[in-house]
């Protein structure tokens, strides 16, 4: 892969995530950007793009990492057009300056490919369409954490599922063949019902411990 592939894939997202398509109940990604990072007192923000995670933490919001699947399915499909692996990139990160007295989100994308080697894309201005609605005042802080509980226990069975799809190919098979956006409901749904089986078989031993 030349270097001039993956320059344009970093020029490419940050455009793509800011753009119309992504749309969330009430507003588009730097509107959601905007408004939780204001309410929050925060100023700069990363999203790493391949993990769905975002720090600082408090913005680890479903309207913000909802779409990122996507978007990192949009890196790999590019790079196995060119006849790479999707795992070329092992690293895709915005990196976010809120900068309030402009109106104005600040995004920096920053790929890294499995040599090391880094690329910066252009950098991406983006005014937010609506910088007035609530959300985190909107509800109660715990009903946010129960949302983001629910996420955490969503992506462990993702995770489990894909390791024992992955063991029971005895490691034949490439890992990411097992953990990507097409196959995390067969993932999610085996991880539950592994995790339901280790919870019954420690019940079932306690059980037996105790009337032993």
């Amino acid at each position: 892969m030349n270097n001039q592939t993956v320059s344009e894939i970093a020029n490419n997202i940050a455009p793509h995530y800011f753009g119309k398509q992504y749309y969330y109940k009430k507003g588009y990604m730097a509107d959601w950007i905007w408004n939780a990072a204001t309410e929050k007192g925060i100023n700069e923000l990363t999203i790493d793009i391949l993990n769905y995670k975002i720090h600082p933490r408090e913005l680890q919001l479903k309207p913000l990492v909802i779409f990122l699947p996507k978007l990192k399915e949009k890196i790999n499909k590019q790079l196995e057009r060119e006849g790479f692996s999707p795992d070329f990139i092992i690293d895709a990160k915005f990196h976010i300056k809120i900068l309030e007295t402009e109106n104005t989100l600040r995004c920096t994308p920053i790929l890294r490919d499995r040599k090391e080697k880094t690329y910066l894309g252009n950098v991406h201005f983006e005014h937010p369409y609506d910088n007035n609605f609530e959300v985190f005042n909107s509800r109660s802080e715990n009903d946010m954490d129960w949302e983001n509980e629910a996420d955490n226990a969503l992506n462990t069975s993702e995770w489990f599922g894909a390791i024992l799809r992955y063991v029971f190919y005895f490691g034949k098979r490439k890992f990411n063949t097992f953990y990507n956006q097409k196959q995390l409901k067969k993932n999610a749904l085996l991880g539950t019902i592994f995790q339901i089986c280790l919870i019954v078989l420690l019940f079932y031993f306690l059980y037996k411990y105790s009337v032993g």
